[in-house]
């Protein structure tokens, strides 16, 4: 069995402490010259990034999703984290608007225990760091907004990969070295993402351009699933609220507010063709 290194880094996840890698490796094992988790060939892409291109890969739970997400066997080490197929710098879950904090942090330790997660933050006010206000917001957006906010707040690796947690993959996908690649050579593409829920002919429709790997856009954002530069998004940029992004429902929220800074600043969409993640409202 050939295994590349990133299906190794993958594997080391999953790893009981005094257990052997082989079974793990193993199940990522498609026979011939590849590896499963690969899906190509036994070279991994991952080490053509440049060794500062790190990523943190962060989620947020509330109070209706977060018994899926930490509780459910797999859910979040293979749906959410694993079946991206990448190295990620660290693993990060935001706590946000839960009953009973303290239950849930027990259930995030465990995971951190597992080396499942690497960090785990209670979603506080941090509105101030990127010059908002709680009065412009009401409490669903509000609350809305605070889980990509703080992740993006709290994010330590130069890119970050969120999704919401009612966002998972059904199976590998092998995506984040070219997306980031591909922004790298295209610095108006700010945002990469999967296609949604199966959708290609959609995404081919909201394109206005495609490269092997991506459709573009100029238009488009979801707070579903978006890989970005921290750096960009770390900056003061949700205060603007464009005319023309009226069909983003329940008022100014975030993803309307990124929508039009996107659009102010000519910031464009990618979205791989080659693979989708499943949304369900959880």
């Amino acid at each position: 069995m050939v295994v590349c290194p990133i299906c190794v880094q993958v594997a080391r996840i999953f790893l009981v402490p005094g257990t052997s890698l082989f079974p793990i490796l193993a199940s990522f094992w498609k026979g011939g010259d590849g590896c499963y988790v690969n899906g190509c060939d036994p070279v991994c892409e991952v080490p053509l990034l440049s060794p500062s291109s790190t990523v943190t890969f962060a989620t947020s739970c509330w109070e209706n999703d977060w018994r899926t997400i930490l509780l459910k066997p797999g859910y979040l080490e293979w749906l959410q984290i694993g079946h991206h197929c990448f190295p990620f710098q660290e693993r990060l879950l935001v706590i946000n608007n839960v009953k009973e904090v303290e239950t849930v942090q027990a259930a995030a330790r465990a995971k951190v225990q597992q080396g499942i997660l690497t960090r785990v933050v209670v979603a506080q006010d941090i509105l101030g760091h990127f010059q908002l206000k709680r009065e412009d917001w009401n409490d669903w957006q509000y609350y809305n907004a605070l889980g990509p906010l703080t992740a993006i707040f709290e994010a330590q690796g130069k890119y970050l990969l969120y999704v919401t947690g009612d966002v998972y993959l059904k199976k590998p996908v092998r995506w984040i070295p070219q997306a980031i690649r591909f922004m790298q050579k295209h610095p108006q593409c700010k945002v990469a993402n999967l296609s949604w829920n199966d959708r290609y002919e959609e995404v081919k429709k909201e394109s206005y351009s495609r490269s092997w790997n991506f459709a573009l856009s100029r238009e488009g954002f979801s707070d579903q699933m978006f890989l970005v530069r921290t750096g960009d998004f770390k900056a003061p940029i949700y205060g603007e609220v464009r005319e023309d992004a009226s069909h983003f429902p329940r008022g100014d929220v975030f993803e309307k507010r990124v929508f039009s800074t996107m659009k102010n600043r000519g910031w464009e969409r990618i979205t791989f063709m080659w693979g989708s993640y499943t949304h369900e409202n959880i």
